[in-house]
């Protein structure tokens, strides 16, 4: 037995090497009959999803070097769109932008690429990869045969193309396969636009394996004979290669996207996974010699503005952590790194060896107590665009940044002020704050008193990231949308002062020390200038002594703050920083509640502090049905699965209103969890989830883990909406309500059970389609 245990131990240390060898010289690289083929041998992908926009362009190599050490064979690198084409028909590929760079590094590591170039991406990246001016068109069909978009979608690719065709394999270098599109099976079912999109990639340049990437219940929707099919799961591998077998009989099986954890919103629980799932997992791939992509292998930073957002309004975090083997600093996850590294070890392809890992940058803390400069956004020199009527940021020529809008209040006029503002308007009438557009609160007013005279009305707008999923992309415009009226009376005559971030608007502020108010809050939208003595060495901004804004750091947009969390801390590479003097400006967009003298930074993030107690705005609890729900379309008992499950009405049934009553669980339990709602209409065609809101629901755990009823119609199978069950257990039934935003004519409803293992399996279930509901 000993000698056994020490020939397992020498060939797990025949594995591991000091350093990665190149690739070099020429390979071949295709799609076989049961497996992919390199070099004519049968090989497995182990991939590693990182993005190289999300990394600054000096730290590329030593995360491709811990990816590579974590035993990876490959990155999978998705592009986005918006961040190669700021300006139509202006492409950048230099720089942080520069991704010929990035595949080079990668091989000179010993790493293939699966390249993901969009135009569609998703990625939780500010629409989803697309260029916001995509929307100055009304009426745009986003992923479609509309000539709006599939010009420019196909334009870009050819760019692309011209950048990366000899980074191919074919061509001597290292990228192995292209995605096309990306999960289009979400989004809709037209093989004829999925071919325009093949062809473009072709037209383009590239001549190695294309593939397309779906989640296991969509892999049908737009699939061409031309690409080879991977799936995307969290969890159950065997149930979701078994879906990819139905659509295609032969060729590798993939996962396009294996989910380690998940990523994170403002205002909900961290995301973490357990590594022991993940293991079982990933070595169930590697024993029938699966591929797969570790989605993310290393998450990184969205820096800036580059954060999207989830349905109905869930904007995700500027750490991309995702709890990922790699961490958002570069640093090895204290379970998964080895975990995965030792698993992998034991499946390596013929030749291959896992290198050591880098060492580990040096961080640094610090804090320093300093009178800032200052200034406010409203003194910006910055001539305002007038109009009639309020213009969206996109009609207005304005992609990423602030605005400040204003108009004059009537003498006499007063009552309550109602605006559709994205995401937080800040209203001042004469100076003064008087309260706030929220868009998780999209029904809430702001309070105005009638005035003998007239006065000014200004709202400061701070966008979040725009949608990244889902067809309420195409309700993705920022700014004030639509009217203003005040007491119902249209107010007119708008100036729009664009504070655009993308185009220099910094040089429009004067900054200068000037008084501040003693033991109280500071006025919301302004600009606070340190000058700090710090080190070249990554660190972690504490932002808990703020409330909402953004961060610049020697000239780079870090990202956003939020002081609900999870997020508390900001990571600042040392790359961005410098031995001495460092410039930070602090956009402060509603206010801070103390002096802000005293800037902290630390050598440890904190990514999972939840402090709904420190909101600007108060907590709005959810609503739950005043009386009992009552005459179901339909009522009876999901299978005991993880499958999806189609439900359909003995004949359509019209309501605003869908409701799901879970009377017990599979398990006998007190608990109930759905993966996804998906409603569909008289003829079965999905209705699109672009108006849907949570009206009420039972209960819903947000303490333990991330169980929010909004899970149930974000587009997402990989999170579940789950009932309370750390602080309280209530008992079943348990109900949900979503609202529609309007008046559908309901065929049925498609189940989506939690696809994890664990407690709430729905058995028993009463589904209802309503005119309206009571709640409180």
């Amino acid at each position: 037995m000993k000698k056994i245990k020490l020939l397992l131990l020498g060939c797990l240390l025949a594995a591991f090497s000091a350093s990665a060898a190149p690739i070099t010289g020429k390979h071949t690289f295709e799609v076989g009959k049961d497996s992919f083929l390199l070099d004519g041998k049968p090989f497995v992908i182990r991939c590693g999803e990182m993005h190289f926009a999300r990394i600054p362009r000096d730290l590329w190599r030593h995360r491709i070097q811990m990816v590579r050490a974590c035993g990876f064979n490959a990155v999978c690198a998705y592009m986005f769109w918006n961040n190669h084409e700021r300006v139509r028909g202006d492409y950048d590929f230099a720089g942080e932008n520069d991704v010929a760079e990035f595949c080079r590094v990668a091989q000179e590591e010993g790493m293939w690429v699966v390249l993901r170039p969009g135009p569609y991406t998703c990625a939780e990246w500010e629409f989803g990869g697309l260029p916001w001016w995509l929307m100055k068109e009304d009426g745009i069909r986003l992923r479609t045969s509309d000539e709006r978009y599939l010009k420019p979608a196909c334009e870009y690719l050819y760019a692309v193309g011209k950048a990366l065709k000899n980074n191919q394999i074919t061509h001597g270098g290292n990228i192995l396969m292209v995605q096309v599109e990306n999960e289009y099976g979400f989004w809709g079912n037209d093989k004829d636009y999925m071919r325009k999109q093949y062809e473009a990639i072709r037209r383009a340049g590239f001549d190695v394996p294309a593939f397309c990437c779906n989640p296991a219940y969509n892999l049908q929707n737009g699939l061409i004979p031309e690409l080879l099919p991977v799936v995307n799961f969290g969890s159950n591998p065997k149930n979701a290669f078994a879906q990819l077998r139905k659509v295609r009989a032969t060729g590798p099986l993939m996962c396009g996207e294996y989910y380690p954890a998940w990523f994170d919103s403002w205002g909900e629980r961290h995301n973490v996974k357990n590594a022991a799932q993940c293991l079982t997992d990933l070595e169930y791939m590697l024993q029938n010699k699966a591929s797969f992509s570790v989605y993310m292998a290393h998450g990184g930073t969205s820096f800036g503005w580059w954060a999207g957002c989830n349905a109905p309004f869930r904007p995700q975090t500027s750490s991309y952590d995702y709890d990922a083997p790699v961490s958002e600093a570069g640093w090895a996850h204290p379970t998964k790194f080895n975990a995965m590294k030792n698993l992998f070890a034991k499946y390596l392809n013929e030749g291959e060896m896992i290198p050591a890992a880098p060492a580990k940058n040096p961080v640094q803390k610090g804090s320093v107590r300093v009178i800032p400069e200052k200034v406010s956004i409203l003194e910006a020199n910055i001539a305002p665009v007038e109009s009639v009527d309020p213009l969206t940021f996109e009609k207005a020529d304005f992609g990423y940044g602030f605005g400040v809008y204003s108009t004059t209040i009537p003498a006499g006029l007063g009552g309550e002020l109602k605006a559709d503002v994205r995401d937080l308007g800040v209203v001042l009438v004469d100076g003064v704050k008087l309260g706030y557009f929220d868009r998780r609160y999209p029904k809430l007013g702001v309070k105005v008193a009638p005035s003998a005279k007239a006065r000014k009305l200004e709202i400061i707008v701070e966008p979040m990231g725009r949608y990244n999923f889902g067809h309420i992309m195409h309700a993705s415009q920022k700014g004030v949308v639509g009217a203003v009226t005040l007491d119902g009376k249209e107010l007119k005559k708008w100036k729009l002062m664009k504070f655009d971030l993308d185009k220099g608007a910094m040089d429009s502020l004067k900054f200068r020390v000037s008084a501040f108010r003693l033991n109280n809050d500071q006025p919301p939208g302004l600009f606070y200038k340190y000058y700090v003595k710090m080190e070249a060495k990554d660190t972690f901004l504490d932002m808990r002594d703020w409330k909402r804004g953004m961060v610049r750091v020697n000239g780079h947009w870090i990202g956003r703050y939020w002081s609900i969390g999870p997020t508390q801390t900001m990571y600042v590479p040392g790359c961005w920083l410098k031995d001495g003097m460092n410039e930070i400006i602090i956009w402060d967009a509603v206010g801070v509640s103390s002096v802000p003298f005293t800037l902290t930074w630390t050598d440890t993030p904190i990514l999972g502090e939840m402090r709904p107690d420190t909101d600007y705005f108060a907590f709005q609890q959810r609503a739950k049905l005043v009386s009992k729900l009552e005459k179901p379309a339909i009522e009876g008992e999901f299978a005991n699965e993880t499958k999806r499950q189609d439900v359909r009405f003995k004949k359509p049934v019209k309501g605003r209103y869908f409701a799901l009553e879970s009377l017990n669980a599979w398990d006998g339990r007190e608990f109930a969890a759905c993966g996804e709602i998906d409603l569909v209409d008289g003829s079965g065609k999905n209705i699109p989830h672009t108006t849907w809101s949570i009206a009420a629901c039972s209960s819903e755990e947000r303490k333990a883990e991330d169980g929010s009823a909004e899970n149930l119609v974000d587009g997402q199978t990989a999170n579940m909406w789950h009932s309370e069950w750390q602080a309280r257990q209530p008992k079943h039934p348990h109900y949900f309500v979503i609202d529609l935003g309007k008046v559908e004519t309901v065929g049925g409803f498609n189940f989506t059970p939690r696809q994890s293992d664990g407690a709430g399996r729905i058995r028993k279930y009463r589904a209802y389609v309503l005119d309206s509901v009571k709640v409180k």
